[in-house]
């Protein structure tokens, strides 16, 4: 019985879980969050290597080994199609067709070779076809400045070497002009498809993780340490403000519809958005204002004016809101509520003034948006009657 990892029952069935979760991986994040020819490329290389999986392994479950060599072929073409996808995504020319080319000849050829003798030789060179692209891609990676700084890129950049490494030593061995025994196949085949899906696994780090940051789906360590220090700064002020005269208020705005426009347009849409939205912010508050994002749709200004002047800086913000899409990038016109505490009706304390203002927005939104609420006792007592158990 082949013990191969691709033949074997149970690190078959592993082996197309692998490939099942890569590809719906990037068609959840990196295709649907970022629509694109680099994430079309990618999808296309995941979902080649999973239908080629589990061709391999249903092939060998049933005896059918022409469908199997050609699965093992079209296999070979995930590679090119990740190479052309992280072209496209450094803004290089992606050469699409090597993937639907690779595909085709290997599947093609592997299938044919029949009883021949040639088949071990042939995926020889099939093999190091694929190492090939995986080696243009560590190349591309070296030598694009934006590739080469991005940590999440080392996994699939350090795993290309290594890939056409082995590749080439596969190809060399069977090159030597000695008898290496019935068994030397036997033990490549499984090792070259082992590598095969490491690799492909490898890359998934480097087409998922570029996408989940740079849209905005997780906190990164940057927005993280600004959103703190924009904290620590407001206490600051409002501690030393505490027993002046001096009128300070805490504003929250939020994005109507944000989780709408993250579904319809996309996470990088809505972050667009909303840094032209914090931007719109910094220009209408004036000089010395405190302003930051804790999320994607949310922006917290800390300001010392008269309650008239933040009305009316309020309002100014607002009223610009459905302009921001001056791209028409959202299908949903953009609009924003706001929550304002004042520190003289509240206290000093940011956290509170923070935390009331947030839900003064957050209020404001569930009574149709587009508005603004002022923390005051009306207000409050809202607020706590919504938060009293039912």
């Amino acid at each position: 019985m082949d013990q191969s990892l691709l033949t074997g029952a149970s690190a078959g069935v592993a082996a197309a879980a692998v490939t099942t979760v890569a590809s719906a991986l990037t068609i959840g994040i990196a295709f649907l969050v970022r629509p694109g020819r680099a994430s079309l490329l990618w999808t296309t290389a995941f979902a080649l290597a999973m239908v080629a999986t589990f061709g391999i392994v249903a092939a060998a479950a049933n005896e059918a080994e022409t469908v199997r060599r050609a699965s093992l072929g079209a296999l070979m073409g995930a590679t090119a199609f990740l190479w052309s996808g992280f072209r496209a995504y450094w803004g290089l020319r992606p050469f699409g067709g090597a993937g639907v080319a690779v595909t085709a000849v290997w599947a093609t050829v592997l299938a044919l070779s029949g009883d021949s003798g040639w088949f071990p030789d042939l995926y020889r060179g099939a093999f190091l076809t694929a190492s090939v692209f995986a080696g243009l891609l560590a190349i591309d990676w070296l030598r694009t400045p934006r590739a080469r700084t991005a940590r999440l890129m080392i996994p699939v950049g350090v795993a290309s070497f290594a890939f056409f490494a082995l590749a080439l030593i596969a190809f060399v061995w069977g090159l030597l002009p000695v008898d290496l025994g019935p068994d030397e196949f036997s033990v490549l085949r499984p090792i070259a498809s082992a590598g095969m899906l490491l690799y492909v696994s490898a890359a998934l780090v480097g087409v998922v993780g570029p996408v989940i940051f740079d849209a905005g789906l997780v906190p990164t360590r940057r927005s993280t340490a600004e959103w703190q220090r924009f904290s620590r700064t407001a206490t600051e002020l409002l501690r030393r403000a505490e027993g002046s005269s001096d009128p300070w208020s805490v504003v929250s705005f939020q994005l109507d519809d944000a989780d709408d426009i993250r579904q319809t347009a996309g996470a990088t849409a809505l972050a667009t958005l909303s840094a032209r939205f914090a931007d719109e912010v910094r220009a209408v508050f004036p000089a010395g204002t405190e302003v930051g994002s804790p999320k994607a749709g949310v922006v917290v200004a800390v300001v010392s004016r008269p309650d008239a002047t933040v009305r009316d800086l309020v309002r100014t913000v607002l009223d610009r809101v459905p302009a921001l899409d001056v791209h028409h990038s959202v299908p949903i016109r953009p609009t924003a509520s706001a929550g304002w505490a004042p520190a003289s009706a509240l206290g000093h304390d940011y956290e509170a003034l923070l935390y009331t203002a947030r839900e003064a927005a957050a209020l404001a939104a569930r009574n149709g948006g587009d508005r603004w609420e002022r923390v005051g006792p009306a207000v409050m007592q809202r607020l706590l009657s919504e938060a009293e158990p039912r």
